[in-house]
């Protein structure tokens, strides 16, 4: 029985294969998809996606080695865990992905954050970084 300061990673191997319900919390579960990740494999993957989510105390790795390629309804079902994992306070990696998911993944990230929270820029005020500035200074040893 794995227990929540368990290291061993729990593996489902297969985007059809749920998680055992009595499945104990696991600090990371890790899924690994095959084939192509569309079309009706990807209900079974989110499904597995947020019960691992659930599960999971830390994290969740999605480990894309084995998945030839990544459908629209692919990448929203990523889309959707990040922003479970998000809610849940739980983190989600996404291990082997390729360089067109990747940015298809942060497209649709993009867009989805801006439906829920209007246009998003990351800035600063220069007046806020002077300000961490002079208190990291401060706070050097002399």
């Amino acid at each position: 029985m794995k227990s929540a300061t368990n290291l061993t990673p729990e593996f489902v191997s297969d985007s059809t294969a749920q998680l055992a319900p009595e499945t104990a919390p696991s600090n990371t579960i890790v899924l690994q998809p095959k084939g192509c990740l569309g079309g009706i494999a990807v209900l079974d993957f989110q499904i597995n996606l947020e019960q691992a989510l659930e599960r999971a105390t830390l994290r969740v790795v999605v480990d894309l080695q084995q998945v030839d390629g990544v459908a629209p309804e692919g990448i929203a079902a990523l889309v959707r865990g990040l922003e479970l994992a998000a809610i849940l306070g739980k983190s989600i990696v996404f291990h082997a992905m390729d360089l067109a998911s990747s940015k298809d993944l942060r497209a649709e990230w993009r867009s989805s954050r801006e439906i829920c929270f209007g246009p998003w820029g990351d800035l600063f005020d220069r007046e806020l970084d002077q300000f961490f500035a002079g208190e990291m200074l401060r706070q050097l040893p002399c």
